[in-house]
């Protein structure tokens, strides 16, 4: 028989494809939401009499409380933790907003799994928290980096405290845990502004401006994996209980000046990209060691970059 589940932040990008995979697959969903950057219409198409939404502001402490009637009320036993304040532009302009706001929706959330029938948590962490790594292709057994210089490692201080947080409290409450470290994620739904993921605001900018602005020179690295192709690796990592740390991410490689070249060749709109300066401490490469979810999942397998990039560009296209 499936377990219920709650998932924060259910509906967000990652958050509304994760409630659709696991409903499919035959769990009754519980997701909380506050639309700070998810939105209803995320989540209109899931009517099934297993998912209910609830309405709820984890950054404010006091809600530890209807969240724990909401667990209670629903028999919850597994929680995916992905609410957030993510998109790097935020890092830069309000990272104390970041950090501080990443850290009480956390809290808030283990908070209220004290004394319910929650015996596994499931915490979306981030690829940020490697900063710039020793190495390349990256491993679950990379140090954290972080700058205390730098206003951008803002998000990746708070998700590695959180990360901190989850396993001690796990542990001291004798709960399973599993921390999710991914990469790069990409697909219909992202937010579309510069507060948004690079994907969805290039398609957005290439479709809507006469400019097309790169910052820096475009040699920056990242490796991007299709939403859908996470969701299910995910809904396989839960069915097996897996415990610890797994790195989830696509390990093909990508400068941001190819990826905008290819969303360009797909449209067939020239290119013409206008260098602007970098931003400070940005990361120059980021490619994920995915061996672990290999052994885990020996049937991983990943949308091609360009199928997943049409499937973006078509959703942005019916959006506008």
């Amino acid at each position: 028989m499936k377990k219920n589940i709650l998932i924060t932040g259910a509906a967000g990008f990652l958050g509304s494809f994760l409630c659709e995979e696991l409903l499919a697959a035959g769990y009754k969903v519980v997701g909380v939401d506050n639309f700070f950057r998810g939105t209803p219409a995320n989540i209109s198409a899931l009517t099934q009499t297993e998912f209910i939404l609830e309405d709820l502001d984890l950054s404010i402490a006091t809600n530890s409380v209807p969240l724990q009637k909401i667990m209670r009320q629903h028999h919850i036993e597994i929680v995916v933790h992905l609410a957030a304040i993510n998109g790097t532009q935020y890092f830069y302009d309000e990272p104390l907003f970041v950090f501080e706001q990443n850290i009480k929706i956390t809290q808030t959330l283990l908070a209220a799994m004290d004394t319910t029938a929650v015996n596994y948590v499931i915490y979306s962490s981030s690829s940020e928290v490697y900063g710039n790594p020793l190495n390349i292709p990256t491993d679950e057994k990379q140090p954290i980096l972080l700058n205390l210089e730098a206003d951008r490692d803002s998000y990746a201080a708070s998700k590695a405290a959180d990360d901190f947080y989850v396993r001690l409290f796990a542990k001291h409450h004798h709960m399973s845990f599993l921390i999710l470290r991914i990469f790069n994620l990409y697909g219909e739904r992202m937010v579309g502004t510069k507060y948004g993921q690079v994907v969805a605001e290039f398609v957005t900018r290439m479709l809507h401006e006469d400019q097309f602005t790169l910052i820096g020179d475009g040699s920056q690295t990242r490796s991007f994996c299709y939403v859908k192709d996470a969701t299910w690796a995910i809904k396989q990592l839960i069915e097996h209980h897996i415990t610890g740390l797994v790195n989830v991410g696509n390990d093909e490689e990508i400068s941001i000046l190819k990826l905008a070249q290819c969303l360009h060749s797909l449209e067939k709109i020239p290119f013409h990209p206008v260098f602007l300066a970098p931003r400070a401490h940005d990361h120059q490469r980021r490619r994920p060691d995915i061996s672990h979810l290999r052994s885990l999942i020996p049937d991983l397998k990943f949308t091609s970059l360009e199928t997943g990039l049409k499937k973006v560009i078509k959703y942005y296209r019916t959006q506008n």
